[in-house]
């Protein structure tokens, strides 16, 4: 992977993601429940989950979405709500880092959509 800057998650970062990506309008995922809306966002995903022993375990998946808020994202394993993670998402370009905690996890055939809220820091 040939990223060039790692950046923290922020609303800011993720306001001027959204915006320099083309006809992001065009593909507005509109969703009447949503607070906010949602792009189609195709990125690898990292995690690294809290364990039983204090460490944290470490895992892939694939972004399908994005929002200044949160992400959909596919992976492997089921994730339980309400567990705090740390995230990095990877584009190209830049790689966003931070803390997120999961809101819901459906099962899939093949797999689970997780459902992400970012934790931003209150500075």
């Amino acid at each position: 992977m040939e990223t060039t800057e790692f950046c923290p998650l922020s609303k800011e970062a993720l306001i001027r993601l959204l915006e320099d990506r083309p006809a992001v309008g065009a593909n507005l995922m509109p969703r009447p429940r949503r607070r906010v809306p949602r792009w189609p966002f195709p990125a690898m995903v990292e995690l690294w989950l809290p364990s039983e022993d204090g460490s944290e375990v470490y895992t892939l998946g694939t972004c399908e979405n994005l929002s200044v808020q949160g992400a959909g994202i596919r992976f492997d394993e089921a994730l339980q709500p309400g567990v705090e993670l740390s995230i990095a998402i990877h584009r190209p370009e830049k790689t966003f880092h931070g803390r997120a905690v999961v809101r819901h996890c459906t099962r899939l055939h093949t797999d689970y959509y997780v459902g992400v809220e970012f934790l931003f820091d209150k500075s």
